[in-house]
C-alpha cells in the first residue's frame, strides 16, 4: 500500500511546487519594470541590426579617402 501511495504523493507535490514556481516566474517576467527593460533592449537590438545592415551595404567608394587608407 505504501509503495503505491508514496509515488503518488511525491508526484502531486512536485506538480504543486512546479505550478507555484511557474506562476511566480510568469508574474516576474510580466512585471512592468521587466517589460520596460525588455522593450528598451529590443529597441537597441533592432537599432544595432539596422546599423549593421547599413554599414555592410555602404560601398567603400562612398567613404572618405582618409578612412580608406586607415583600413588598409
Amino acid at each position: 500500500m505504501l509503495e503505491i501511495l508514496i509515488p503518488l504523493v511525491v508526484n502531486k507535490s512536485v506538480e504543486v511546487v512546479v505550478g507555484i514556481l511557474l506562476e511566480k516566474l510568469c508574474k516576474w517576467v510580466l512585471s512592468d519594470s521587466n517589460l520596460k527593460s525588455l522593450n528598451k533592449f529590443l529597441k537597441i537590438q533592432i537599432l544595432v541590426l539596422y546599423l549593421d545592415l547599413v554599414v555592410r551595404k555602404t560601398p567603400l567608394k562612398s567613404l572618405p579617402e582618409e578612412s580608406q587608407s586607415q583600413q588598409k
